[in-house]
């Protein structure tokens, strides 16, 4: 039965099958946590557009239960999904945004990777817009993108055929292979974050680093909506603390986890559409009041924001 799996700005098919907690507990009537498969601790938190969201005190995950149906999740990746216009300016802005986000992730990455050409991998790299980015800076780049068309196209930027389709969820990737891997607003879409942490362990080499960017418990945004923060979507299934984030990475040999705030390069009129898409009562329609005061050009204008992820930064051990 086909998944649908959202990476950086494109759909993805693959292969549905939940973790073994949550598949022994789907008809009990509390779930098991995903993460830990603690039970006793788990507890039913509130319902946000019609998904029932969980939490567990044990290891601080929070998690939706039961999963989207791949018919829920297929009806939501369409092709209206991503935000703006399709004409060639509103792509051209977005396309700008994307690459000035990649920059700064690059910026956070490159003081920890301590070798000559390190080799890169990409998990979800759409388009390849960070790996462009990442070439120019020195490393050798490879992509792994379950869309066919978006991998076309980034092989078609690139100038080399680099990027190969695939899911993470499935051992499709080499053994000890890689310096870095880069997995950005990925794992939160993912039925099996578990399955790919450990494939991308197996992946890199001994003290390879792994970057993971995804919203965070622990944002400010996250503080201040509460059960309407903008980030509990139908298409996350997990929502990670930095206690979760750790505890995932560490089950899975990763160590010496360090995190950053994930800022990324947004426009007024990105925002003001987001807030449009994801409603949260008040602050939709102020956002939207402040974006019709401004002109476009100041609309249209690259700003540097953190509101609700987090990068973490984790090596496997040698």
């Amino acid at each position: 039965m086909g998944k649908l799996a959202f990476y950086n700005d494109k759909v993805s098919i693959g292969r549905s099958e939940l973790s073994p907690a949550v598949q022994v507990d789907s008809y009990c009537a509390m779930p098991a946590c995903p993460l830990c498969a603690e039970k006793d601790h788990v507890f039913f938190v509130f319902k946000r557009n019609e998904n029932e969201v969980y939490s567990c005190k044990r290891c601080g995950l929070e998690f939706l239960f039961p999963q989207p149906t791949d018919e829920a999740l297929s009806a939501i990746y369409s092709d209206t999904y991503f935000l703006g216009e399709k004409d060639s300016n509103s792509l051209r802005r977005r396309a700008l945004l994307k690459t000035a986000t990649a920059r700064l992730y690059l910026d956070t990455i490159l003081p920890f990777v301590q070798v000559p050409k390190p080799r890169l991998l990409e998990i979800g790299c759409g388009s390849g817009d960070f790996l462009i980015e990442a070439r120019a800076r020195g490393f050798e780049v490879e992509g792994l993108e379950y869309s066919e068309h978006a991998a076309s196209d980034a092989n078609a930027r690139l100038g080399q055929a680099v990027v190969r389709v695939g899911s993470p969820e499935d051992e499709c990737l080499p053994s000890n292979a890689y310096d870095v891997i880069g997995a950005f607003d990925v794992i939160e879409h993912l039925r099996r974050p578990s399955q790919t942490l450990k494939h991308l362990y197996a992946a890199l080499k001994p003290q390879g680093l792994l970057a993971l960017a995804t919203p965070s418990l622990d944002s400010w945004s996250r503080r201040v909506l509460g059960r309407y923060w903008m980030e509990y979507k139908t298409e996350h299934l997990t929502y990670f603390s930095r206690r979760s984030l750790t505890r995932l990475l560490e089950d899975h040999g990763f160590e010496v986890v360090q995190f950053f705030p994930n800022y990324k390069v947004l426009s007024a009129d990105y925002v003001s559409a987001h807030f449009a898409r994801f409603r949260v009562p008040l602050v939709s329609p102020v956002v939207q009041l402040l974006r019709n005061l401004l002109p476009g050009k100041l609309a249209h204008r690259p700003i540097r924001v953190v509101a609700s992820g987090i990068m973490a930064l984790a090596w496997r051990k040698p």
